[in-house]
């Protein structure tokens, strides 16, 4: 399955959690990325909006729980004026 956004969220969650590219997916629920925790979890936020230059409503991630919904809320951010 591919995503538009799918390189860039792997680059944003592999340079934060320090894990290699490769090892990202899609469906890879968040709680379960090696290397986790509410700092670097914060980091990868932090890294989206300056990918996007938006910043995140907190209340939009709420419904986040995989590398998908990630890859998701920055492609949102991205087509955002």
């Amino acid at each position: 399955m591919s995503h538009p956004q799918l390189a860039a969220i792997q680059r944003i969650i592999s340079e934060s959690l320090l894990i290699p590219e490769q090892s990202i997916h899609l469906d890879d629920p968040i709680a379960n990325l090696k290397n986790i925790d509410s700092l670097s979890f914060e980091m990868i936020i932090v890294a989206m909006e300056t990918e996007s230059g938006q910043t995140i409503d907190p209340l939009s991630l709420m419904p986040v729980k995989t590398v998908g919904d990630l890859a998701d809320l920055l492609g949102q951010l991205s087509t955002a004026p």
